[in-house]
């Protein structure tokens, strides 16, 4: 099968490309950062010149694209002008949605749990209230709507808080604990926010097996099986690495200014289930990720 992945030298790219590769044609687009994207078929183009996209996807001509590309700090979208974190998030998604109605291609799109009203409960629905509260996730709401306007074939994953390393130049905050914890260092960790976290590693793994099931027309939970907060991940990182849980530095979001403040996003995972396809826990994760990155589990 041909897969066009976006993003490809992000966060969860560069692990889509590593698993799709094995059994799929992939081309996987980047723009600043290279990442692994080097070793795989790979192109660079900015995705908001739709001139030269037109030209490269009519070309290519994939059967599926994974668009996991946009601003998706809600930090740096709250730096940059509200017109170009939406010409990025919002249009260049449009665009991939018009051109999979058009040549009978599947799209799949990573939204966010933050897209949630983080104020009305624990293990949301899909059906649940949305309310964004920073650009970020706006611009997932609008590009959610985008998707569901023009066709049927596509899957919209609700993607929780992704934990595990980050490849090459990519870093994320569990990255940075570990490295911390590794080193013996103290990690600020919040104990007041609460998400479904799921690891890089099981993210990639799904979405292969998504792409592989006769869905469409899907909004999904795209979590983990527990519902913790980053102190309570961090927790399970020092018993399963044997690190001292001194190391903890639990800390309240609101301790952090300008942070956009959302209490509890973690989501109800059961329509995923419903499809076969089962997460590991994080107990499970983390072990994973110790004996793969570092062989240090005991």
């Amino acid at each position: 099968m041909k897969i066009l992945i976006t993003g490809g030298s992000g966060l969860l790219g560069q692990y889509l490309n590593e698993i799709l590769s094995k059994e799929n044609e992939i081309c996987t687009l980047y723009n600043e950062n290279l990442g692994n994207c080097k070793v795989y078929n790979s192109f660079k183009i900015n995705l908001t010149d739709f001139e030269s996209l037109k030209e490269f996807i009519t070309s290519y001509k994939p059967g599926v694209i994974i668009h996991t590309a946009a601003i998706s700090r809600p930090e740096s979208c709250d730096k940059l002008p509200k017109e170009i974190v939406e010409s990025i998030n919002i249009d260049t998604t449009k665009f991939f949605a018009e051109y999979c109605e058009k040549n009978n291609s599947k799209l799949i799109f990573t939204s966010t749990d933050l897209v949630y009203d983080g104020e009305q409960g624990m293990y949301l629905d899909e059906n649940a209230n949305l309310k964004p509260v920073s650009l970020y996730a706006e611009t997932k709401v609008k590009s959610e709507n985008e998707i569901r306007n023009v066709f049927e074939n596509y899957i919209i994953l609700r993607v929780s808080l992704l934990y595990g390393m980050g490849l090459n130049h990519s870093v994320n905050n569990f990255h940075i604990m570990l490295n911390n914890f590794l080193q013996n260092r103290k990690s600020k960790l919040f104990h007041d926010q609460y998400r479904t976290p799921l690891s890089l590693l099981d993210a990639a793994e799904l979405i292969r097996k998504l792409i592989k099931a006769d869905i469409k027309n899907e909004t999904i939970n795209f979590g983990g099986r527990e519902r913790i907060s980053r102190a309570e991940l961090g927790e399970i990182v020092c018993s399963a690495g044997n690190f001292d849980p001194n190391l903890i530095d639990k800390i309240s979001m609101n301790e952090i200014k300008d942070l956009h403040k959302v209490a509890d996003v973690s989501m109800n995972t059961s329509k995923l289930n419903s499809f076969g396809l089962v997460q590991k826990t994080v107990e499970e994760s983390v072990i994973e990720i110790l004996n793969k990155f570092f062989n240090i589990y005991r």
